[in-house]
C-alpha cells in the first residue's frame, strides 16, 4: 500500500474531508500547512474573534490540542509547517516555498491529497497550487474540502439523490478549478460513503473542533450525516 501525506491546509481539514484515509491501511502523513503560532502577526485575526477569541496565540494552540485529540482517533498525528494562516498576515508566503515545505514533509514517494478549493478560500488555494506545482514528480490527488464544498451541496452522483434538474453544484466545483492545473473535469472522481461505525466515529471526532464546529455550522449547516457521510477525491490523468 502506498503512502500517502494528506495536505491539510488547517488543523481540521484532514479529519473533516478524509476520514476514509485515515483510517485505512498503510502509512498516512497529516501535514497542516497553516498552523504557525501567531505571535506578533500583523493581521486581523477575524476569524479568532468570531469564533469568540481574544488572544490569537492561545487559539491557535488550543486548535492544535483539538487536532491532535481528533486525530488520535484514527491513530494518526499530524505534522506542522508553520506557515501563518491567512487572517494573521498581510502577505501570503510564495508557492514554491509552501511546495518545498511540502515535499520535505511528505514520505518519499508519497501520494499527496491536496484540497481542491471548492470555495477558493485563500490558504486551500495556495495548498492545492503548492501540490500541483510537485506533479512531476509525485501522484497528486484532489479532495472535496468539507464543509466548504458545500456552497450548492452536494451533487446527486455523490449522494445518490435524485438529481435536481435545476441545480448542478459540480459545475461551480469546475468552475473553481479551471486555471489549478488539475480542472476537476479531467479527473476520474471516487465517492467514499460513510455509514454506522465510521461515520460515527468520524462524527465524534469532527466534535473534538469544539472552537471551530459553531462557526462552520452556521455557514454549511450542522454537520450531521449529509454533510460528514460524503467524501470525495479526483485522480489527475497520468
Amino acid at each position: 500500500m502506498a503512502a500517502v501525506a494528506i495536505l491539510s491546509p488547517h488543523p481540521d481539514d484532514a479529519v473533516l474531508s478524509l476520514w476514509h484515509a485515515l483510517t485505512g491501511p498503510g502509512e498516512v502523513t497529516v501535514v497542516n500547512v497553516f498552523g504557525g503560532s501567531p505571535e506578533g502577526h500583523d493581521g486581523d485575526g477575524w476569524w479568532d474573534r468570531l469564533t469568540g477569541a481574544e488572544d490569537s496565540v492561545a487559539r491557535m494552540a488550543e486548535r492544535h490540542a483539538e487536532d491532535r485529540a481528533a486525530l488520535a482517533r484514527a491513530g494518526r498525528e499530524p505534522t506542522n509547517l508553520g506557515f501563518l494562516d491567512g487572517q494573521y498576515r498581510r502577505q501570503p508566503p510564495g508557492v514554491a516555498e509552501i511546495a518545498a515545505r511540502i515535499e520535505a514533509a511528505a514520505p518519499p514517494g508519497a501520494r499527496l491529497l491536496a484540497p481542491a478549493a471548492l470555495d477558493a478560500h485563500r490558504d486551500h488555494r495556495l495548498v492545492r497550487d503548492a501540490a500541483v506545482s510537485l506533479r512531476a514528480g509525485r501522484e497528486v490527488a484532489l479532495y472535496a474540502d468539507v464543509p466548504h464544498c458545500l456552497t450548492y451541496g452536494w451533487p446527486a452522483w455523490v449522494t445518490g439523490a435524485e438529481p435536481d434538474p435545476l441545480l448542478r453544484p459540480e459545475m461551480y466545483w469546475e468552475h473553481v478549478t479551471r486555471d489549478c492545473g488539475i480542472p476537476l473535469s479531467r479527473c476520474t472522481p471516487a465517492v467514499h460513503r460513510l455509514d454506522g461505525p465510521a461515520l460515527d466515529a468520524k462524527a465524534e471526532a469532527v466534535r473534538s473542533y469544539r472552537t471551530q464546529v459553531p462557526a462552520l455550522e452556521a455557514v454549511w449547516g450542522a454537520m450531521g450525516p449529509d454533510v460528514l457521510g460524503h467524501e470525495v477525491v479526483w485522480t489527475a490523468p497520468g
